[in-house]
């Protein structure tokens, strides 16, 4: 390598960086007039010998082209940290280039200071929130207590609603506090998953048992799928998992008022010791807008934050189900129109397991199912009715003669209402609900041997749904609602 002094001595007084030329014996030549400034020197005075300048370095050891982090001292005998890079040119001598890193180390210390701060704050809001919510706890606890006891007494129609109104805002309190605590553990990253054996189906049937008193309530009907090929006992947290779908199905019937919710759960991947389950919450509700839908799971954040709004919540919900689903191993999204319902999915990785110990109620069988309101619960010899223990109050049909013998009057009305929902959706290109429409109509189509050509027609639907193939989905949805309109659909 070798330095044209003369052209070193036209760029030395633009150079930004720190040059410096020594000879062989390590003497000093020449530097840019941002060393010597760095330095504190003055216009052509001298700097001295490499060891003055680099007293932590060896001149001939240095590698070249190796940055090396090191200490630059001042002609004042002070000094401050700087990368550098020694190349040797010939038989000439050194140059040495240097960036002075004391702005970056000043920064360096200033944000390591600052996230300690932060972090100091972090715990003592942490620990004001899980103090506080714990003192909330106590007395809202007592408020229901005595409005159950309220309950066993003699009350008239007024007193009755009224207790009934300490309930639910108990209820909801609880709720709040108990998001809040969610919330604090997960900005403390203290949210621990637990990893326990449970039965899958069992804890479908009480997720669904819990939410179903809503669902009469409004009117609405809730449909299940449940894969077959679902591991009958899985290693996780039930108990976060029930929350995730709570928050879901929650939401799902506090903004519809007409329709149904549909609930799926099938297997996407399966290994020696794991599984990969997808689950889907769609409604047919009032829906979300594209502009809103970035808000949806964020903390604190509401779609509508008016103080008018028809819906309240503290806006946790769905960032904390977010939150759990990513502890699980999977992700959640959501497809969305306003006016049009809402799609909500998530995949989730659990163990397998050979048993779950002992379980405390009786476990959601395959297929599909459509739970409805009913004064008692029954389960018939022919396995068409099925219920929650202590469940009282709703009912499973299932496999029933009136929604799944095909050909029936309540099995033409379901397929027909999913034809006209798939259709919506194919035309809007909303292929993850089409994919689920397209799937319960298949699955509403008898298997009988004489109906096979007409399932297999709706599962290669299901399949061009999948590609997500506007023009032939659409080719194969008229020649799907030919051929039933031929046998009388």
């Amino acid at each position: 390598m070798y330095v044209d002094m003369e052209l070193f001595n036209i760029l030395k007084e633009e150079c930004l960086e720190l040059v410096f030329v020594f000879d062989l014996a390590g003497d000093f030549m020449d530097c840019s007039n941002k060393a010597k400034e760095s330095l504190g020197c003055l216009q052509g005075e001298l700097t001295g010998s490499f060891s003055d300048i680099f007293p932590n370095l060896v001149l001939e050891e240095t590698s070249a082209f190796e940055n090396v982090e090191t200490d630059i001292y001042r002609k004042n005998k002070t000094c401050f940290p700087a990368d550098v890079k020694i190349m040797k040119f010939g038989e000439q001598g050194y140059v040495v280039f240097a960036i002075d890193q004391t702005e970056n180390k000043n920064m360096a210390r200033e944000l390591a200071a600052c996230k300690e701060e932060l972090k100091s704050e972090l715990k003592y809001k942490t620990e004001f929130v899980s103090n506080i919510t714990h003192e909330l706890r106590t007395p809202v606890n007592g408020i229901q207590g005595m409005a159950k006891n309220l309950f066993n007494t003699e009350l008239n129609s007024y007193q009755l609603e009224t207790v009934g109104i300490i309930e639910n805002c108990c209820v909801n309190m609880s709720k709040i506090i108990n998001d809040l605590l969610d919330f604090s553990k997960m900005e403390s990253d203290k949210l621990v998953l637990e990893n326990k054996a449970f039965s899958f189906r069992e804890f479908l049937n009480n997720v669904m048992a819990f939410n179903v008193t809503l669902v009469n309530e409004k009117g609405l009907k809730l449909l299940v799928h449940v894969g077959d090929d679902i591991p009958k006992y899985l290693i996780g947290d039930e108990l976060r998992l029930t929350q995730i779908f709570n928050n879901l199905l929650s939401n799902a019937i506090k903004f519809t008022t007409i329709g149904h919710i549909a609930v799926e759960a099938s297997l996407i991947r399966e290994e020696d010791d794991f599984v990969e389950l997808f689950f889907m919450v769609v409604d047919t509700g009032i829906g979300i807008a594209k502009e809103n839908m970035d808000k949806l799971f964020k903390k604190f954040s509401q779609v509508d934050a008016s103080t008018t709004r028809r819906f309240g919540g503290t806006g946790l919900g769905l960032s904390i189900t977010k939150k759990l689903v990513e502890l699980m191993g999977g992700g959640i999204k959501v497809e969305s129109e306003a006016g049009k319902g809402s799609s909500f999915s998530f995949n989730v990785i659990l163990k397998k397991s050979e048993s779950a110990g002992e379980t405390t109620g009786v476990e959601l069988p395959n297929g599909n199912f459509i739970y409805e309101g009913s004064g008692q619960y029954t389960e018939s010899e022919e396995e068409s009715r099925y219920a929650g223990d202590g469940a009282k109050g709703w009912k499973l049909t299932a496999n029933s003669d009136s929604v799944y013998q095909f050909g029936t009057s309540e099995n033409i009305r379901e397929i027909n209402s999913a034809l006209e929902k798939l259709f919506i959706c194919i035309e809007l290109e909303n292929w993850e609900k089409a994919e689920n429409f397209a799937g319960v109509i298949k699955n509403l189509i008898s298997d009988d041997e004489s109906e096979q050509r007409l399932k297999k027609e709706a599962f290669r639907l299901e399949l061009i749904i999948r590609r997500g193939d506007h023009d032939k989905a659409i080719a194969q949805f008229n020649l799907l609602k030919s051929k039933l309109a031929e046998i009388g659909f």
